[in-house]
């Protein structure tokens, strides 16, 4: 067991600092090449903030590893205020704040002998602009060419049985006369071989925004008789999608998580479920309501593996699935195959992804800000260290997908129009632009940057002190 320990907080810190490190670099790196392209000055290139342990000086600028990894910082001739902030905690603070006659003039001794052009804010406001949004457009691009890259290397997921395993009340299959144990063979005389393949013949791709879909004639295979079965979708309203009520006879295990339940009780890839807590099992969603809803309690699990049955006993830990949300888990996926893609459906596959996790983080930051979601739903950094190492127990793939989660995450945060944050410089930028090319007074920049500062500190402690509280139980 204390190996196991030992391993499981490697395995967590390792896959916390290789999740910051990709947005920190990624996101930094496009402020700095912006900079470069526009002929802007740089100071310092920095992936971390606070002391610097290890710099060094290439050409003009100094790229520094600074010792806390949560952010970094590209420093620019003639930032202003941003320098100051940007040497908080480094050790070479300034004796005076900007703003003030002697910081103004300590400010401007430090950048005598670079040519004035160069400065930040000597160049034109769309230079400028494209410098500030570069950072986050850049994390929102790793996202889109993890989303795609993934599909590319992993294929596109698809589930290889045509058994009916559950069926909905009141719903088309009902009405169609579909039974639990009827395998699909034909929909409208063509054969399908995988789940995927029956819900888009069943629902065509180019007709599902119609809102019109035919109906069809579906071949199944019911004790060895044959039947065909008229079955018409519906589009549900409410959920948004078409609805048909079946769901696939899929009790066999995929991939099982390292060092949870269900990996301790030797379930492996390949084994085929057949009863949990003395209840026989045709559909992964049964098995997942049984192990949600007993969290702590002890469950039988039966299983077949090569044709030999097998047994034992599990208890599912109470986990957060949700904000506010706990249930019973033992962390297994369901069993799937995957189909190799040519790079131009990768490509849209990975924009559409990525297009669907913006629209979801959209909603979810609408909800927090129209207090639908409390703030426990804010996760900080031991929560998303705590979560990485999750996925990375899965496998690598399940870490970059959360990569790509957690950089369209930082792509909208960033752009919030809060002082200090990217979509601060933009707020002031856009104000420049409104009052015809002059700029917001540097002192009152000053005093809203810090502000901001302030207000984001307090928010940050808050939200680690949460994230204490959230992961020690206390």
């Amino acid at each position: 067991m204390r190996f196991s320990l030992t391993s499981s907080f490697i395995i967590t810190v390792f896959a916390f600092l290789l999740t910051l490190g990709l947005v920190v670099i990624v996101h930094e790196l496009g402020h700095f090449l912006f900079c470069k392209l526009f002929g802007i000055y740089v100071k310092t290139f920095s992936i971390g903030i606070g002391p610097k342990f290890a710099r060094k000086k290439w050409g003009e600028t100094e790229y520094v590893l600074s010792a806390i990894p949560f952010g970094g910082y590209v420093k620019m001739a003639g930032e202003g205020i941003m320098e100051e902030i940007q040497d908080t905690g480094t050790w070479e603070e300034r004796k005076y704040p900007l703003g003030t006659e002697e910081g103004n003039a300590e400010a401007a001794g430090q950048d005598d002998h670079i040519p004035p052009h160069r400065h930040l804010y000597s160049r034109p406001a769309w230079q400028r602009l494209l410098v500030f949004i570069a950072g986050p457009l850049f994390n929102l691009v790793l996202a889109f060419i993890l989303y795609a890259g993934l599909v590319l290397s992993n294929g596109l997921q698809n589930i290889p049985f045509t058994t009916v395993g559950g069926i909905t009340e009141d719903s088309p299959a009902q009405a169609a006369g579909f039974q639990v144990g009827d395998r699909i063979l034909q929909v409208d005389g063509q054969p399908v071989e995988t789940w995927g393949a029956i819900e888009e013949a069943l629902v065509p791709v180019e007709l599902r925004k119609t809102g019109v879909v035919p109906s069809a004639a579906v071949k199944v295979n019911r004790d060895d008789q044959m039947l065909t079965l008229e079955m018409q979708p519906v589009f549900d309203e409410a959920a948004g999608y078409w609805s048909l009520g079946l769901e696939v006879w899929n009790t066999t295990v995929g991939l099982v998580k390292k060092n949870g339940p269900a990996a301790a009780l030797g379930l492996q890839m390949g084994d085929v479920v057949t009863s949990v807590n003395g209840q026989a099992v045709t559909s992964f969603s049964q098995i997942a309501r049984i192990i949600n809803d007993n969290p702590d309690q002890a469950l039988q699990i039966v299983w077949v593996r090569d044709g030999v049955r097998q047994s034992g006993s599990v208890t599912p830990e109470l986990k957060e699935t949700e904000p506010g949300v706990m249930k019973g888990r033992i962390f297994m996926e369901p069993f799937f195959t995957y189909e190799k893609v040519g790079l131009g459906t990768a490509i849209v596959l990975g924009y559409q992804r990525t297009v669907g996790t913006i629209r979801v983080t959209v909603r979810v930051l609408g909800d927090f800000v129209m207090r639908r979601l409390g703030l426990d739903a804010v996760g900080g950094p031991l929560r998303i260290g705590q979560a990485a190492g999750e996925m990375l127990s899965w496998s690598f793939s399940h870490l970059m997908y959360f990569v790509a989660f957690f950089s369209i995450n930082l792509f909208l945060l960033n752009l919030m129009p809060i002082p200090v944050l990217d979509g601060g410089h933009v707020l002031f930028l856009l104000l420049e632009v409104v009052r015809g090319g002059k700029p917001v007074p540097e002192r009152l920049q000053a005093i809203a940057t810090q502000v901001g500062l302030i207000l984001l500190l307090l928010f940050m402690t808050f939200v680690v002190v949460l994230d204490v509280w959230k992961v020690t139980g206390h």
